[in-house]
């Protein structure tokens, strides 16, 4: 694995609407694959390495949770609101980067405990992203000087080794984009038609994915994501779901897809031949750019292929390297039996 790869994508921002910074690398190892690499309108990286049979794309989405400055007040400290889902009791005191005329690092701003004494109940709540505000120690004027409304806000959490797993930022999804490019980098043969995707905007409701499945209009996708891992202290097994050390995750259903069971049966034996662990998952919560591509044009057969990560969403995930591994090897077993896929049946 070339984990060096996965640390650059990881701590490469690329919020949603901003992820040039990412689409630069993706193009760079797309084309290590075919010369055939493109930037659409919205700017999702496609590529395509041109085979026969069924059309497969494969997607990974670019972006990562952020934020976007709203407001600076007279005192310079500045005011955001957030690109995706982040739970505000994660945000209070974090690091961050502002990306604005030059990059600046700042601290999310909170009330001392000192303070708060005889207002436990006021301690004690979550204060919303938008109610928060980011202090970059620098004065006021600098601050208007450098910031504007509209600009970046990302995480500080550069990604650490730690033997057998990473802890940073993104996994959601860098972790997918890292596998889609081992995953071909390891095949030993493609048996299709195949489409990479480096999507931009899930995190702001899947836009990018939209528009690449229309243009590209495959036969089947398989989306490639991180997930949310819940296996820990207090979570009942039954609502555990996704668990590390155990493989990509297979998603059957989640909040807003149903997967082609086909597709899903054929990756699923796909990993007993090949002794790949996996685990078939059944949610209502979530989603992924499956469910974009899905209702793409007449329909396409989906599915997703996901890696467990611990405090997804968040300034600092965990995500374990067998996990990812395995993923890899599912996804390059795909590509290498994509012509075995059983066509759509109804018997």
């Amino acid at each position: 694995m070339n984990w060096p790869l996965l640390i650059e994508l990881c701590d490469t921002p690329g919020a949603p609407g901003h992820e040039e910074s990412i689409a630069k690398i993706a193009h760079r190892e797309f084309s290590k694959f075919t010369d055939d690499v493109t930037i659409d309108s919205v700017g999702n990286v496609i590529a395509h390495i041109h085979g026969d049979g069924l059309k497969v794309a494969l997607d990974a989405h670019s972006d990562e949770v952020a934020f976007i400055v709203s407001h600076v007040d007279k005192e310079g400290f500045i005011r955001v609101i957030p690109l995706g889902g982040i739970d505000p009791r994660v945000f209070t005191a974090q690091r961050v980067v502002v990306h604005g005329k030059t990059l600046l690092r700042g601290v999310v701003g909170s009330i001392p405990p000192h303070l708060t004494k005889g207002k436990e109940a006021e301690r004690d709540r979550s204060v919303p992203i938008e109610d928060s505000f980011i202090d970059t120690g620098l004065p006021a004027a600098k601050v208007h000087e450098l910031v504007k409304i509209g600009d970046i806000v990302t995480f500080d959490s550069p990604t650490t080794d730690i033997g057998e797993a990473f802890i940073g930022k993104a996994f959601d999804d860098r972790a997918g984009l890292f596998a889609m490019i081992e995953a071909v980098r390891s095949a030993k043969r493609i048996a299709c038609d195949l489409f990479l995707v480096a999507a931009v905007q899930e995190e702001r409701g899947l836009r990018g994915a939209e528009c690449a499945a229309f243009s590209v209009a495959p036969d089947v996708a398989i989306a490639i994501e991180g997930t949310f891992a819940n296996d820990v202290p207090g979570t009942p097994t039954y609502q555990r779901l996704a668990c590390h050390d155990r493989g990509p995750e297979l998603r059957i259903v989640d909040g807003r897809v149903i997967a082609d069971r086909g597709l899903v049966a054929f990756l699923d034996e796909l990993a007993a031949e090949r002794e790949i662990p996996h685990q078939l998952i059944v949610k209502s919560a979530g989603t992924t750019n499956a469910t974009a591509i899905q209702t793409s044009r007449g329909g396409v057969r989906v599915a997703a292929v996901s890696m467990p990560v611990r405090y997804i969403h968040s300034p600092t995930g965990i995500i374990k390297k067998g996990d990812i591994e395995q993923s890899v090897k599912l996804i390059a077993a795909f590509l290498e039996n994509a012509d075995r896929l059983p066509p759509k049946s109804i018997s």
